[in-house]
């Protein structure tokens, strides 16, 4: 009887563990899991990650409005897995915009931003290509160069410090404004006070008689509220985000520059990135490039109406008078020029 119950129990024991995985692995999660990668169910294993994203104007210009899109598609696509924390303004770098490229180039901060391109003039000389004046009349213009070899350069001398770039969007095509008079030549810039960021800004500036006064875009609006400045230049719509209609009396259609966002990534933190994660977040950055283009060309309009509803006058100069500024800023494309490898130069199509 105790040989017919031992043998019983033994045969109970063998179907439990069967029951329980006969395949001898323990319950533990497996490390895909841990990492918070989906799995088993034949789904995408994308890291389960949180982004600091970084950008230097509010929400509704056009690096927060890209941001916002690049968040709702990477949080929907991801299933949640992967979420994005925002932080516009520079909040992360105290404000300072040069403080911001810094921190980009250093790493450790935040994971992804957007920064305008020519910010990092400062630590290469290469990424002066976005810089020569009146270059790209239109965005047109633009988007052929970044899309072509110019943005495939470009990407190449990102890896020199460890950023990974993925697309390019406009930041709108930069016309002058001020308080004091109507621009319509070159002669009227004389003694303007004018805000400039960046070393290219203030020589461009000078070139047109004016008075340059180095910022940070998050102090204009005091500053041209209180007349610390007379004036500035941005496209109309990060003008309207930042309410610039409300203290700003003269626009002067002129066109200096197509100024460029462009969408990065710590790439000491890309590279630790599952290939599934990477070809999503590449993915969803390229569709909010491209849906700020189309944003771009739907909300020009309107934000020029803006200024014309609040009370400002726009002029735009005729091909003679546009000439007496292009003119005027030719000593600074030269020496810009002059800083630009002849491998940039051919990714420009000027070699």
């Amino acid at each position: 009887m105790k040989r017919i119950l031992t043998l019983a129990l033994a045969a109970l024991l063998a179907l439990v563990l069967v029951a329980c995985g006969g395949s001898g692995q323990s319950g533990a999660p497996s490390s895909s899991a841990v990492q918070g990668q989906s799995s088993g169910d034949g789904g995408p294993g994308y890291d389960k990650l949180t982004l600091k994203f970084s950008y230097a104007t509010s929400d509704t210009g056009m690096d927060g409005v890209t941001a916002i899109k690049f968040e709702e598609l990477v949080e929907e696509r991801s299933g949640g897995l992967i979420q994005i924390e925002r932080f516009p303004n520079c909040q992360l770098s105290g404000g300072d915009m040069q403080r911001h490229v810094e921190m980009m180039v250093a790493g450790g901060a935040f994971e992804m931003a957007i920064i305008s391109e020519t910010s990092f003039n400062v630590i290469d000389n290469e990424f002066y290509a976005n810089a020569l004046l009146f270059a790209n009349p239109t965005y047109e213009d633009m988007y052929a160069n970044f899309d072509g070899a110019l943005g495939e350069y470009i990407s190449t001398v990102y890896d020199k410090y460890n950023i990974h770039y993925f697309y390019t969007l406009p930041n709108g095509i930069q016309h002058l404004t001020n308080n004091k008079r109507p621009v319509h030549t070159v002669a009227d810039m004389a003694n303007l006070k004018m805000r400039a960021y960046g070393d290219t800004q203030m020589k461009m500036q000078r070139a047109m008689g004016a008075d340059p006064v180095n910022m940070s875009f998050s102090e204009l609006f005091s500053a041209l509220q209180t007349g610390t400045v007379d004036g500035q230049a941005n496209g109309y719509q990060t003008m309207w985000s930042a309410s610039f209609q409300e203290v700003q009396k003269y626009v002067t259609e002129c066109g200096i520059i197509c100024s460029a966002y462009d969408i990065l990534a710590d790439a000491r933190h890309w590279n630790k990135w599952s290939p599934e994660t990477q070809q999503l977040i590449d993915e969803c950055a390229r569709e909010a490039a491209l849906y700020a283009r189309q944003y771009m060309n739907d909300q020009e309009a309107i934000c020029k109406q803006a200024f014309l509803d609040a009370g400002c006058e726009i002029y735009v100069p005729t091909a003679e008078e546009l000439q007496t500024f292009k003119d005027a800023v030719q000593p600074v494309n030269d020496e810009i020029m002059a800083l630009l490898s002849p491998e940039c130069l051919k990714a420009l199509g000027l070699a």
